[in-house]
């Protein structure tokens, strides 16, 4: 697995491009033919709907554990570029003082 800080590094100075592809679906097509990432960050959405949590986390961010809190923007993006990060084995957020294993992507 990736060092997070190197991930999230690479986060900060790396501008995302998009190519289109003729004749099927993206390369890394996951769930009905979206980029495996993009099914990660809508299950991720999901979960914090569920949790009741989605508007305090797009206002505040989200603390990871051994990082430290992340905006939305920064986590959203996390999710389509590296989903393995919230799958088991990934990163752990904290909620309510609790750390939370990422598996909704999974």
């Amino acid at each position: 697995m990736k060092s997070i800080s190197g991930i999230l590094i690479g986060v900060a100075t790396v501008a995302l491009s998009a190519t289109a592809l003729a004749g099927g679906p993206p390369a890394g097509a996951g769930e009905r033919g979206k980029p495996e990432g993009i099914a990660c960050q809508q299950a991720g959405i999901s979960t914090l709907q569920a949790l009741g949590l989605l508007a305090s986390v797009a206002k505040n961010g989200i603390e990871v554990d051994g990082i430290g809190v992340l905006n939305f923007p920064t986590v959203l993006e996390l999710h389509r570029t590296n989903p393995e990060l919230f799958q088991t084995g990934g990163v752990s957020v904290i909620v309510d003082g609790v750390p939370i294993p990422a598996t909704w992507c999974d």
